[in-house]
């Protein structure tokens, strides 16, 4: 076979495994998550929760996260907020608010895993009457029922459990498009996994604990992915992660590409960083025949869907621009299993016309600056950061939750 026929051929298989059989994937995941969920008839037990918050120069947004969470939790809540290494007023303003603050200053261990850790180590030993430990972002709304619903799936027999991480939604462009990626990654994915019977994952926020896991598995402190580190590690000891649907928090986000571009960087770093730990849950997972881990190991690997797009694209018409059928077929066949996958998420995003023209004028330079964080993140941008977003204004406290997102 001629040196042009192999590289023909391995451009062929490279498309087909880096592009054509996550678009695969993806679709079937669009469809396992079709239908109605129906919610465990369990009788109600009453769950005491203890609310972790991070928060590090949260001055202007915790005051209303900490009143949203205690009007939701009622007395079954006890929130707990550490202000770590802070140089403004979100100890006194957290205080204000009703939570009890922890100061942790100690500039050598930066990060959010570092906080949790340490606020973890104060409370925990301490207050025992917590079934559950939740952990939340410090510019977080928690809508109505979010602890019933995570009540529901702890008496079902869940150790650990991921609500809906969504985002407060606004008429930016940038804003729409940031929800749709949060329907697909947060809302779309976990709930397919969870009805096939593997674990949900775990997303940074909304994320909830038996006690004893978070005794006996601690965060990663030198992981930028600190979430996706520590689930890949429960799915390794055995642990299954499950969806609460009805449980949903939702975070503010920046109404700008530059805004944004920290925490994008961040979140996609993390995932690059856990390719070593994908291969190693797949090679369990196949010597163990545990589908789960070889789930959990797979999309590790599935690549961004700016970048996923972006390539299918460049190889249907680079193929139909040489007159290659094979390629040609192989980035047309991702398109279409992308496309599945995409209406799905409007479909839970319940996108009407006019927003998503909008969303598709804007599709390009969203794409074209997420392709950019993500290469960006491939040659070692985003490495060992507690990125935070800048949204445009504060979120103003809520005594009724009911109307935060009105």
């Amino acid at each position: 076979m001629a040196v042009a026929e192999l590289a023909h051929v391995a451009l062929i298989v490279a498309a087909v495994g880096l592009l054509l059989a996550p678009s695969i994937v993806l679709m079937m995941l669009a469809l396992a998550s079709v239908g109605v969920v129906t919610r465990p008839s369990i009788a109600p037990v009453l769950t005491r929760f203890a609310l972790f918050i991070a928060a590090h120069d949260e001055e202007a947004n915790i005051a209303a996260t900490v009143a949203c969470a205690r009007a939701v939790g009622r007395d079954a809540v006890t929130v707990h907020v550490v202000a770590d290494n802070c140089a403004d007023g979100t100890a006194a303003a957290a205080e204000a608010a009703g939570a009890r603050v922890h100061r942790r200053v100690d500039p050598s261990r930066p990060g959010k895993a570092a906080a949790l850790n340490w606020l973890a180590d104060r409370v925990l030993p301490a207050e025992r009457s917590a079934d559950a430990v939740v952990i939340i972002d410090a510019d977080t709304r928690i809508e109505p029922g979010f602890f019933d619903a995570l009540g529901e799936k702890l008496a079902a027999g869940a150790a650990v459990v991921q609500a809906a991480n969504l985002v407060r939604t606004t008429d930016a462009p940038l804003t729409r498009l940031r929800d749709l990626a949060f329907r697909l990654r947060c809302e779309l994915r976990p709930l397919a996994y969870d009805r096939l019977g593997f674990s949900a994952g775990l997303h940074g926020n909304g994320m909830c604990f038996r006690p004893e896991i978070l005794a006996g598995h601690r965060w990663n402190e030198g992981s930028v992915g600190e979430d996706l580190e520590m689930h890949g590690r429960l799915v390794l000891h055995g642990v299954r992660v499950r969806f609460a649907r009805d449980a949903v928090v939702r975070s503010a986000m920046p109404e700008r590409f530059g805004g944004a571009a920290g925490q994008a960087l961040r979140w996609e770093r993390g995932k690059f960083d856990e390719i070593r730990a994908g291969v190693r849950l797949i090679a369990r997972g196949v010597a163990e025949r545990r589908s789960g881990a070889i789930a959990t190991g797979y999309d590790v690997f599935i690549p961004p869907l700016s970048l996923h797009l972006a390539a299918s694209v460049g190889v249907a018409l680079g193929g139909a621009a040489i007159g290659d059928a094979a390629l040609t077929s192989v980035g047309t066949a991702s398109l279409a299993g992308m496309l599945i996958y995409v209406s799905r998420g409007l479909s839970l995003a319940r996108v009407g016309p006019i927003t998503f023209t909008r969303m598709a004028l804007w599709s390009l330079p969203y794409i074209a600056w997420k392709s950019a964080i993500v290469l960006h993140a491939i040659v070692g941008g985003g490495n060992r950061r507690w990125a935070q977003a800048r949204p445009v204004m504060p979120l103003r406290a809520a005594p009724n939750p009911a109307q935060a997102d009105q």
